[in-house]
């Protein structure tokens, strides 16, 4: 847009917008046809923000069965939230989900993402999503995930980075186990890579999961929290929000996000069992519905280990938040949406709710003036 065309430096690849307070959220993706229809593909077989008061989609399951069907002021966001920027005009890129069981060994992770990634190419997607926890899933309270962390510029994402490379394709890796200079804490990163193998932007997780459910977990012993929101823009599938699992709680972030210039929220999650079976679908759903943004949230699936299991039901929910893909509760595969420009400006158009917000009187901002929430370009 033209207020961010004005806010870019010349000497930096990123800009800066702003935010206030102290929590965040995530979301998932999907897609809505005027003429709705679905293909499923079966294979059987083995503080930043606060509130400021004043389609067509396939699915190819690879193991399993699985069924497709932002104290201070607020700044000035992009101005018009129609339209999808960084899509030629006419083209509708198809974006995809995957659905796995990471466990402790990181070479047959890697095996996994490897199928999963020619698979998404083979479909034609512009964009794949891996889950959180992609490279390495630890046995709570053992530490051995924080023993695996390795820096970005580390070995492991380097095969990543190669992959992305060798077949063309964008990936989202979220989130990834980084090294921190705390030998004791580790950050949960979301890398977005292009399809050249470079790391366009990463982004740190700004909220971490310390909750009493399936047995209690405690992100925050071992892991640092981020400190900014990242928007990727222009990238071959148009603006994408990036966070990660339990920032989908936090619906300021995603507002934010929208009001960046997002048309598509990445939520790569690992969610628990019971938190997943009462929240997942309509926290997805109402992050899609309340930003009218495509919605696309990978996901771990089924038993790691003897202490961690995952919810599963990759999703891919569309602007007016219809569930286009659902992988289900167990399986390894992918799910593929087109991301549809028409449908986006449609639902934005008809139901204008950024441009009805009362911003006089509740308004999300950005902490330290904007410094918070970073825009980078992908090209």
């Amino acid at each position: 847009s033209a207020s961010l065309r004005r806010m870019r430096t010349t000497t930096a690849r990123s800009v800066v917008l702003s935010l206030k307070g102290g929590s965040s959220a995530g979301a998932a993706i999907h897609r809505q046809s005027r003429n709705p229809r679905s293909t499923t593909f079966v294979h059987r077989g083995g503080s930043l923000f606060g509130l400021k008061f004043g389609g067509i989609c396939g699915a190819i399951a690879l193991t399993s069965a699985s069924v497709c069907a932002f104290s201070g002021k607020a700044v000035a966001f992009a101005g018009s939230e129609r339209g999808m920027a960084g899509i030629e005009r006419g083209k509708k890129p198809k974006i995809a989900v995957a659905q796995m069981r990471s466990v402790d060994d990181a070479e047959a992770n890697l095996a996994q993402c490897r199928t999963l990634v020619k698979e998404a190419v083979k479909q034609g997607a512009a964009l794949l999503s891996l889950p959180e926890c992609f490279e390495y899933m630890g046995i709570p309270g053992k530490g051995d995930a924080l023993k695996a962390a390795q820096p970005l510029s580390g070995p492991l994402l380097s095969q990543y980075r190669e992959l992305a490379k060798a077949e063309g394709i964008w990936l989202s890796l979220g989130g990834f186990h980084e090294a921190s200079p705390e030998p004791e804490k580790m950050y949960n990163t979301h890398v977005i890579v292009d399809s050249g193998g470079e790391i366009v932007a990463s982004y740190r997780k700004l909220h971490l999961f310390d909750v009493d459910y399936d047995g209690g977990f405690r992100e925050s012993a071992t892991t640092i929290k981020g400190q900014e929101a990242l928007l990727v823009r222009d990238t071959p599938v148009g603006n994408i929000g990036v966070t990660t699992c339990y920032d989908l709680r936090f619906p300021e972030l995603y507002t934010a996000l929208r009001r960046a210039g997002a048309n598509v929220l990445l939520v790569p999650s690992a969610f628990m069992p019971s938190t997943g079976e009462a929240h997942w679908h309509v926290l997805l759903r109402a992050r899609a519905i309340e930003t009218q943004c495509y919605v696309a949230a990978a996901a771990q699936a089924g038993r790691h280990n003897e202490k961690r299991a995952s919810f599963g039901h990759a999703l891919i929910v569309d602007p007016w938040g219809k569930v286009v893909c659902d992988l289900g509760a167990e399986g390894t595969g992918i799910g593929i949406s087109v991301i549809d420009p028409e449908l986006l400006d449609s639902v934005r158009t008809r139901m204008p709710v950024l441009e009805h917000r009362r911003s006089e009187v509740i308004s999300v901002v950005v902490g330290d003036n904007g410094q918070r929430l970073r825009v980078t370009p992908a090209l």
